[in-house]
């Protein structure tokens, strides 16, 4: 009852709404969360307002709910010369939360893309030391971040510290916030714990690097098998092997293709590469467990709706575009980079840009499938979204954090795994 016994003022229900979500815990309160949101949406209370902070936080918070709330909205923050007035750069404050929801952008919403390019620019711009020290951290972070584009729970670790900043901040929400983040981490570590201390057995005909993540999987299957069984539900290992195998035949194209010394369009590299870049995968494995994953949601998945082909391809050219060089260097011949070079007649930095477009584009979809009425509940367009989401964390600055974590990944492992939040 947390929402509902707040003030009638709307902008604080939604500002209370965005606090809990920024700090991790409104999974408490999904329920009523989604019920005050549907209501303010169709009471179209952001029509009233004219003050752009107002608008970006209630357009961003509708839009990740799933209503189709229009971008036309901020038009209203235009001058006579088209263009963004030049008032909104004293109000920092707004700018940031103009550039959030820039980022919940779809294919149409072109006011936003200018959004997007006028207030990062000037929150670039923006002088050290010329705003309050919680809001500075706030846009130095977000323009590294995205809010969106961000893992939830890593989000929630840098949100709390900027909470425990705020004077009008609620010290029992500032508790909770920390408590359920730190029993969540001991979960984590529970969890990490028991998958290293399976039982690893020999699996003569595989080499060495390759028997421990072997037999691992095969022992999660076979787990997972035994437990859905007693509890008469969906069994989705065989929509996860059937992927599996999936891979394992493109894998084996990308080996004739470097056998032949073959540089396929970048049509045809795509089609195979966006099915080895494991998202096909990893989707429907990420079911496995979800009570509510039933038959139709494993079929709906395995056949590549077009949600999961936004992610798997945003994914892929991602991936392409960090590690094309240290790939070069390597003598692997295959790249999105080198298909997409060849096929254009283009410089890696311009195929690179391509590249960036190409994926830009796709998280426009990607956003566009959340946006109801969906083709599946929200929690299983969830586990797309949050899969692209660790791409945009990983391969930050175009850097390859699988390859060297020290980059972009070995703070997020602290932050998730290794360092609690003092009480």
């Amino acid at each position: 009852m947390i929402i509902s016994t707040t003030s009638n003022d709307t902008i604080e229900k939604i500002h209370l709404i965005d606090t809990l979500e920024r700090l991790g815990i409104s999974y408490h309160y999904e329920e009523e969360i989604e019920d005050q949101i549907s209501k303010m949406f169709d009471q179209n209370v952001i029509r009233e307002e004219d003050d752009l902070y107002k608008v970006a936080l209630y357009f961003r918070l509708f839009r990740q709910h799933g209503y189709p709330i229009s971008s036309d909205h901020f038009n209203q923050f235009k001058g006579n010369n088209g263009k963004f007035k030049e008032t909104l750069l004293k109000d920092a404050k707004g700018l940031l939360c103009l550039y959030e929801a820039a980022h919940v952008r779809k294919h149409g919403d072109d006011i936003l893309e200018e959004a997007l390019i006028f207030a990062t620019s000037h929150l670039e711009k923006i002088t050290p030391n010329t705003l309050d020290s919680t809001l500075e951290k706030q846009v130095t972070h977000a323009l590294m971040q995205s809010l969106h584009r961000g893992i939830s729970r890593v989000e929630a670790h840098f949100n709390i510290s900027i909470y425990e900043e705020c004077e009008s901040r609620n010290e029992k929400l500032l508790r909770l916030a920390k408590l359920d983040y730190n029993l969540l981490q001991v979960i984590h570590k529970e969890e990490l714990s028991e998958l290293t201390q399976w039982d690893v057995s020999e699996v003569d005909r595989l080499p060495n690097y390759m028997k421990p993540i072997y037999t691992i999987l095969l022992d999660l299957f076979e787990e997972y098998e035994i437990e859905v069984k007693k509890q008469d539900r969906c069994n989705g290992v065989y929509y996860v092997k059937e992927a599996m195998k999936e891979i394992v035949r493109s894998y084996y194209i990308e080996a004739e293709w470097f056998i032949e010394g073959k540089i396929p369009s970048f049509k045809e590299y795509l089609s195979n590469a966006l099915i080895t870049g494991t998202y096909y995968l990893l989707a429907p494995a990420s079911l496995l467990g979800m009570r509510s994953a039933s038959k139709e949601t494993f079929d709906w998945m395995i056949n590549k709706p077009q949600i999961l082909v936004a992610s798997a391809l945003i994914g892929r050219v991602i991936d392409d575009i960090a590690t094309y060089k240290i790939e070069k260097e390597k003598g692997q011949l295959v790249t999105g980079i080198e298909c997409y070079m060849q096929e254009n007649n283009l410089s890696v930095e311009e195929a690179s840009a391509k590249l960036s477009e190409i994926a830009e584009n796709a998280w426009k979809d990607l956003n566009k499938e959340c946006i109801k009425p969906t083709s599946m509940p929200t929690e299983i367009l969830m586990r797309v979204v949050n899969l692209t989401r660790l791409i945009d964390v990983v391969y930050k600055n175009n850097q390859d954090g699988y390859s060297n974590p020290k980059n972009n990944v070995k703070s997020v492992i602290e932050a998730l795994l290794v360092n609690p939040i003092n009480m």
